[in-house]
């Protein structure tokens, strides 16, 4: 796993706000989420990251951290391996991060699959997933959609809903 750590500064750790959660991106997330799933799919596979960071208040998160895991992917599918979630688990409660989102790329039209829906990153109530169009060849945010777990299905919701300042 890769791990780019955005913020310079975290805020203290807290517990999980309760859903829905509100994310804020630290300077460069969204970039480097752009740059990182256009080279690991290199216009021919799947690729994901995962948001992490810390609660900046009792609704927000603080978005510091893009983790890469080491998948097995190819044209329309990816997956994560057992031993490479637990690795990720580690880290995370090592470093008092909580994960938010995984981003994922398609293709081609970004939806969320029924591959998706069934074999998430977390499916907890308010974890979010993003899905980006193209492999991440267009300009960062263009065509993402983003959907968020709750009560063991998946609701799509506007980007601007989730994201405070959200571009568009």
């Amino acid at each position: 796993m890769d791990v780019f750590r955005i913020a310079a500064t975290l805020p203290v750790p807290a517990a999980r706000p309760a859903p829905p959660l509100q994310l804020s991106l630290g300077p460069g997330v969204l970039e480097t989420t752009q740059d990182v799933l256009r080279t690991e799919s290199n216009g021919s596979r799947e690729a994901l990251t995962i948001w992490a960071g810390r609660p900046r208040d009792a609704t927000t998160v603080l978005v510091s951290h893009v983790i890469t895991p080491v998948v097995e992917a190819d044209h329309d599918w990816l997956t994560i391996s057992l031993p490479e979630r637990t690795a990720i688990a580690t880290y995370l409660r090592g470093e008092q991060l909580l994960a938010v989102a995984d981003i994922h790329t398609h293709p081609e039209a970004a939806f969320l699959s029924k591959i998706d829906r069934r074999r998430p990153f977390s499916s907890r109530n308010g974890f979010y997933a993003l899905v980006i169009p193209n492999f991440a060849t267009d300009p960062p945010a263009a065509g993402w959609r983003c959907y968020v777990a709750i009560d063991g299905d998946w609701r799509e919701v506007p980007l601007l809903d989730a994201v405070n300042g959200w571009p568009g």
